[in-house]
């Protein structure tokens, strides 16, 4: 609910703050004096369009500054919305208009745009009048009013037909996307199978590059290595020119055996030797055996240029390395092993979407059979409601429509759009005089007229509207007596379960007030001021004797203005008085 309006240099007015309370809030005074100032005030909060025109004359700026209670559905709201106040328990609105144009609104001291003051102003407050706040002129909403209204049955089937159809999208999305990867697979198929078969043509080995490289270097370089290892060999073992290791160290050793029977340390020695000799025959054993593989059959080189340049094209194609090549390989095959089955696949989701289909063709029938029901008894209850308002001639109707969709879910033999909702469209229309055909909300000319005929609404959608604070401009225009009293009887219902502000001139309507404010104009420093100021006690006697007669002082006024008070507080004590915040 609306707690406090804070408004400065707005029109005439200076500088004055409001605060609200629970159930019937009436605004009263002269013509003029700036009641719909207030109500204007109240739009900016709420995102409506921003007028330099608005700015006290002599002043630079306009403030305007409402602090409300954060209603239940602001938690369900989008995320950009409820992080502003999240963890709060208060909701502050402030919006600046500046002569130069700009315009800055913040919300809990953060700055924000006009949208999200609009995003918000939608889950605060209703503003019936000349503004456009008005939810039930949505058509879009009208669905939503009626199942909140149709209670747990209604509620439950739209849950139901919402998880129905959001599984169907999806199973939509996949078939969609299914198809897209077999037109695609299939102008794809056929590459990937020349890449497939060309990598295991290949029978290419990880690691084997690298080896095939050593190779070849080898073999690029035999000759140079015969004659090393062979010139190796003959000094280790066999020269012809010189002595060889192995005969100049078997030398050493006779002689060191020929003086060992003088100092046997030197059979150590020799035995040392002797074991450099194994190990020298052994290395020049090796180095005949590595010179023997030398020789390699005619045409080696040449396999392992083309090895090894099979292994590069195939590198440049699929990957750096030959295990990027196998990996490559390996999705392509599960790609085409995809295609294999992709046609089953696509078989069994058609399937299955028909039988969703089928399932949520008799939720949307089930759900659309319950809505009739309750529009009926919705219907019944609005025209009870008008006649009660002294709108006897007036007619309510709920209107079903469903839109025709070559895409759309196969109901009864057609195809219709269908929503999260469900696939009925529901539109409330009125016929305000008797003869008259029922045509949309938007459409009914007559404010005082449309002001009812939303309190008649109001009133029995109470439970299900979410919006806490409610607000009437123009709602007795073109009414009075019996009428005005029945008026200001159902709003006094009405602010049981909301906050409602009105704006009114008939005492009949005031009588009823929970907490009454007058606005009046007042004259400071040779300046025209607006002035708002609760009414208690003696001072809103007075004041509904002003509306009555136009006086304050005639005893008569006083006594019928008094007596009009102590009727209404009655015939709600009668009705039973509860709140809400």
């Amino acid at each position: 609910m609306l707690h406090e309006l804070y408004m400065k240099n707005v029109a005439l007015i200076d500088e004055a703050r409001v605060r609200f309370g629970t159930g019937l809030n009436v605004l009263t005074g002269e013509t003029g004096a700036g009641k719909t100032v207030v109500v204007g005030a109240v739009n900016l909060l709420l995102g409506g369009r921003a007028d330099a025109s608005l700015i006290r004359s002599g002043s630079d700026k306009a403030e305007v500054q409402g602090m409300f209670s954060i209603p239940p559905s602001v938690k369900g709201a989008d995320n950009k919305i409820y992080e502003l106040v999240e963890g709060e328990d208060q909701l502050i609105v402030h919006r600046i208009i500046s002569s130069d144009g700009k315009n800055r609104c913040y919300i809990n001291g953060r700055m924000v745009t006009v949208g999200i003051l609009l995003e918000f102003g939608r889950h605060l407050i209703d503003l019936h009048g000349q503004h456009e706040h008005q939810s039930l002129f949505k058509a879009a909403s009208h669905v939503n009013f009626l199942d909140r209204y149709g209670g747990d049955e209604l509620m439950e089937l739209r849950e139901t037909f919402r998880e129905t159809f959001k599984r169907l999208e999806e199973q939509k999305d996949e078939l969609a996307e299914l198809r897209g990867a077999e037109r695609e697979l299939l102008a794809k198929r056929d590459l990937l199978q020349f890449q497939v078969n060309e990598i295991d043509k290949a029978n290419l080995v990880e690691g084997e590059d690298i080896a095939l490289a050593r190779e070849r270097e080898i073999l690029r370089s035999a000759e140079k290595l015969h004659a090393a290892i062979t010139r190796a060999v003959n000094l280790l073992l066999d020269s012809a020119d010189l002595a060889s290791a192995t005969e100049l160290i078997a030398r050493a050793i006779d002689e060191l055996k020929s003086v060992s029977n003088i100092d046997s340390d030197l059979d150590g020695l020799a035995e040392r030797l002797n074991s450099l000799l194994i190990e020298i025959e052994d290395c020049g054993t090796t180095l005949r055996d590595y010179e023997a593989k030398l020789d390699f059959p005619p045409g080696r080189l040449q396999e392992l240029e083309d090895r090894l340049a099979l292994i590069s094209l195939l590198k440049k194609k699929y990957g750096l390395t030959i295990g990027d090549i196998l990996t490559y390989r390996n999705k392509a095959a599960d790609e085409l092993l995809m295609y294999d089955t992709l046609d089953e696949r696509i078989e069994n989701l058609e399937g299955d979407l028909v039988k969703v289909e089928e399932e949520l063709s008799g939720i949307a029938l089930r759900q659309s059979d319950a809505r009739k029901i309750a529009a009926e008894k919705f219907s019944n209850e609005v025209r009870r409601e008008l006649a009660d308002l002294n709108m006897l001639g007036a007619d309510f109707k709920v209107s079903f429509t469903r839109e025709w969709d070559s895409d759309g879910l196969p109901v009864n033999g057609e195809k219709v759009r269908a929503y999260y909702h469900g696939i009925d469209k529901v539109e409330f229309m009125v016929s305000a005089n008797r003869g008259e055909p029922v045509k949309q909300l938007m459409k009914i000319a007559s404010g005082g007229e449309i002001s009812r005929i939303m309190l008649a609404l109001k009133i029995i959608l109470a439970d299900a509207d979410e919006v806490p604070t409610l607000i009437f401009d123009e709602i007795d225009a073109g009414i009075g007596g019996k009428t005005a009293i029945a008026v200001g009887k159902k709003m006094s219902i009405l602010g049981r379960k909301h906050q409602v502000i009105a704006v009114t001139h008939l005492p009949q309507i005031a009588s009823f007030a929970d907490n009454h404010f007058t606005v009046s104009k007042t004259e400071i420093d040779d300046r025209t001021i607006t002035e708002i100021e609760e009414l208690l006690n003696e001072d809103r006697i007075s004041e509904m004797a002003r509306l009555l007669s136009g006086s304050t002082h005639s005893d008569i006024s006083l006594k019928h203005a008094e007596e009009l008070i102590v009727e209404a507080q009655n015939s709600k004590s009668r009705a039973g008085d509860g709140r809400v915040n």
